[in-house]
């Protein structure tokens, strides 16, 4: 499966500045060469409002989004899913830990003890949870079948090391179980290096 961004550009109404000009970019979830790519760049370049549109969380001012050459769905479950770097901004804080993960699967619970999720967590509120609990949670309901493509957003910046290394591979094994392609928004050179296949610096592709 493919996923592909053809000339996406982004600016909040005509009267603002560009945030994103052109941008081109392709996954393939089979291809081992292109199914997992490194987003960097200075902060303030745009790579999280990229990663948003290429989630279908924001209508890009230009350009398109295809899967397999398809509009992303906008009905039933969505092949591209994004996990955020602020893990609280992707719950319901009304809702129970039990019904946040059950939202769009139910995971094993192999996938759950590998995440390190504690059953007593599931009777918990997302506020009664650390942000590396609650990231937990966000990762794993978006690893189900479906998922083809995941668009990670920061996703560890705010845990130790010991942890982000145990999530990147869980990640990584899941991602080549099901063939999922990987777009990593990243600071960070030494992992995108580490995990990655393909760096694209946004600067480079963000031109006006």
């Amino acid at each position: 499966m493919q996923f592909k961004a053809e000339n996406l550009s982004f600016r909040y109404n005509s009267k603002s500045s560009w945030i994103l000009r052109n941008v081109n970019l392709t996954l393939d979830s089979c291809d081992k060469a292109n199914n997992r790519t490194a987003l960097t760049g200075p902060s303030g370049c745009g790579k999280s409002t990229l990663a948003k549109i290429l989630a279908g969380y924001l209508k890009p001012t230009e350009g398109r989004i295809l899967i397999d050459g398809n509009p992303l769905p906008r009905k039933g479950y969505c092949p591209v899913q994004m996990v955020h770097q602020h893990p609280e901004q992707s719950v319901n804080p009304r809702w129970k830990m039990q019904k946040t993960l059950h939202e769009c699967w139910e995971p094993d619970e192999e996938l759950l003890n590998s995440m390190g999720i504690e059953s007593e967590w599931l009777k918990r509120w997302p506020a009664e949870l650390s942000g590396g609990e609650l990231q937990r949670f966000c990762i794993a309901r978006i690893l189900g079948p479906g998922t083809r493509f995941l668009i990670c957003d920061e996703i560890t910046t705010m845990l130790d090391v010991i942890t982000q290394a145990q999530i990147w591979n869980i990640l990584l094994e899941r991602a080549e179980k099901n063939n999922m392609g990987l777009l990593v928004v990243t600071h960070n050179n030494a992992l995108a290096e580490k995990i990655c296949n393909n760096t694209i610096y946004l600067p480079e592709i963000n031109k006006i």
